[in-house]
């Protein structure tokens, strides 16, 4: 099966003033550090300050992470695409496409129902990626496809 990795941005359209940055990784862990230098490409484009950069990727990792783990029970080779858009002067928009069975993040009450922990050190590992989505992001929205998920990932970029 041929591989599809595209870690810079692409160009679309016969403008390049429409320019839409996309990367498609496979549902394998390892694939995740593709989303780093992925992140830092669009920082560069996108003169997006260190801590923004930081809650993209980690929203990002988050969300593919659960998709792979869950969505697609650790099973490799299963195609997730991530484009990038404007959404306003200051916002960008993650747009994650999969082909995993029906997963809606907004609707996963059960994060909101545990208690904050008081400090790092009672963090449990597993189970904050909603969490961590619903405190980084800008704001999220789910779309189900026939064939799969929709998330979007919006991140403000300047104030």
């Amino acid at each position: 099966m041929s591989q599809h990795r595209s870690p810079a941005p692409t160009m679309t359209g016969e403008n390049t003033a429409t320019f839409e940055p996309q990367l498609t990784i496979q549902s394998r862990l390892d694939d995740l550090s593709l989303v780093w230098s992925w992140v830092e490409t669009l920082a560069d484009l996108y003169s997006i300050p260190a801590e923004v950069q930081f809650a993209i990727q980690l929203c990002l990792e988050e969300a593919l992470s659960n998709i792979i783990r869950h969505g697609y029970g650790g099973q490799p080779n299963h195609a997730i695409n991530i484009n990038c858009s404007r959404a306003g002067a200051n916002d960008l928009a993650f747009i994650l496409e999969d082909h995993a069975p029906p997963f809606d993040p907004l609707e996963y009450s059960a994060i909101d129902e545990s208690p904050v922990p008081a400090s790092i050190d009672q963090l449990q590992v597993g189970g904050q990626g909603i969490r961590l989505l619903r405190k980084f992001a800008g704001g999220l929205a789910y779309q189900r496809l026939p064939g799969g998920n929709r998330l979007t990932i919006n991140v403000t970029i300047r104030t």
